[in-house]
């Protein structure tokens, strides 16, 4: 029995323990954990929408592996009583679709809808979508203009 315990001991004092993963982006650089790696850049409002948008939006940062709207979001991450401009990143640990990963290229939108809804637009939403979609999980910068109103 206490051969037993001896070797389980032993086995924790080799890296039994469960470390967090890192990514490294090049020889030498720093290392970055994968929880951190992300999709982030500003979110504004185009002063043609600006006053429509009511006090205290419901913000909704969407991210999907399709341009079209019907298929589900990987990520859909809402932002209560926004101020623009609105500062975001999105991580893996704002997955919403349960079995998706957070990687490979990414369709970045934000909307303002009331209802709080997903899915195609409808009247009362205003949306952005960026130009240079879709995107790298890891980019930054990735700046999106809320400029239409449904």
């Amino acid at each position: 029995m206490l051969a037993i315990a001896a070797i389980l001991v032993g086995l924790n004092a080799c890296g039994g323990e469960k470390k967090q993963e890192q990514k490294t982006s090049a020889p030498g650089a720093p290392s970055t954990p994968i929880s951190e790696v992300g999709i982030s850049g500003t979110i504004t409002l185009d002063p043609v929408v600006k006053d429509k948008v009511g006090k205290a939006p419901l913000l909704m940062i969407i991210a999907s592996t399709s341009p079209d709207l019907s298929k589900p979001a990987v990520v859909v991450k809402r932002e209560a009583d926004a101020t623009f401009p609105y500062d975001y990143k999105l991580t893996a640990e704002d997955i919403t679709l349960v079995g998706s990963s957070f990687e490979g290229k990414m369709y970045v939108t934000a909307r303002i809808d009331p209802a709080g809804m997903v899915g195609p637009p409808h009247p009362g939403v205003f949306e952005g979508t960026y130009a240079g979609n879709p995107v790298r999980v890891g980019s930054s910068k990735i700046d999106i203009v809320i400029n239409k109103a449904y």
